[in-house]
């Protein structure tokens, strides 16, 4: 029992898939560093998410995996195990790598159910293609799982065609009043390109139109009859009395509006 009580910082309990720990760090709260150590001991490295453990030294005997399964089984959760029973080695992959850290700190120079003395250390990079594979795998359906948590419950069930509405109105809306008839997806893939092309089409056109309308526009405010008031204007007056609208032209000027005699001119 932990003299701290409630005080304590530190978990006593085995690290769950709930547990976030910092990647800088690992469950114990030491600090990793930017690469493994050449004899791949210590913390580990925070450039890669390392969950698989070699272990050596294991007692050669026909259930060493059952062995190694049983004993490293107790620290979380066992992904796989691999096993080279001539070398005495096992390559054990958690599904946590908090546990994988936890079970390296537990099970170094410890011994299974022979007096061996266990070489607990990280794994490197598997080089097999499969292996590689698998990995990729597993990150994709990791953040699959993290996006599908962010999203609404009802948002992720129609995309992935659980929902039983969203596939009935798909078939309602896909059948063009053919019954019986269900349209393949590229029926559909076609039509939304259609309908985003017509739309981006109608957006183009109603651009061109307005900048073609609006100097005409200009141009009409602008003409006037050569009287007092706009076309415009005498067009809107028109409207309200009925027709019965008359301008009356601007007088023309016949010349200046006082006399004036030249010296050199005589009366």
């Amino acid at each position: 029992v932990c003299p701290k009580g409630h005080e304590c910082e530190y978990l006593h309990r085995l690290p769950t898939l709930h547990d976030l720990f910092n990647p800088n760090v690992d469950c114990f709260g030491r600090d990793k560093f930017n690469d493994y150590r050449d004899d791949m001991g210590g913390v580990g490295s925070f450039m890669r998410q390392n969950r698989t453990l070699y272990v050596g030294r294991i007692h050669a005997t026909d259930d060493i995996e059952e062995v190694v399964s049983r004993h490293f089984a107790e620290w979380g959760q066992v992904d796989r195990i691999r096993v080279l029973t001539s070398r005495g080695v096992a390559f054990v992959t958690y599904t946590n790598e908090a546990n994988a850290q936890f079970a390296k700190e537990a099970m170094a120079h410890q011994s299974l159910d022979h007096s061996e003395i266990l070489n607990v250390r990280w794994a490197t990079v598997d080089p097999n293609p499969l292996a590689q594979k698998r990995e990729a795998r597993r990150l994709e359906e990791q953040a699959a799982e993290a996006v599908r948590r962010a999203l609404p419950a009802d948002f992720v069930a129609e995309l992935e065609g659980r929902d039983p509405e969203a596939r009935k109105r798909k078939k309602i809306e896909g059948s063009f009043g053919l019954q019986g008839y269900e349209p393949p997806d590229e029926v559909w893939y076609t039509r939304t390109k259609e309908l985003e092309d017509a739309g981006a089409a109608g957006q183009i056109e109603g651009s061109g139109q307005s900048l073609m309308i609006e100097p005409a526009a200009a141009d009409s405010e602008a003409e006037t009859g050569g009287g007092i008031f706009s076309s415009s204007a005498v067009a809107a007056l028109r409207g309200l009395s009925g027709g019965n609208v008359t301008t009356k032209q601007a007088p023309k000027a016949s010349g200046p509006l006082v006399a004036y005699g030249s010296d050199d001119e005589s009366d």
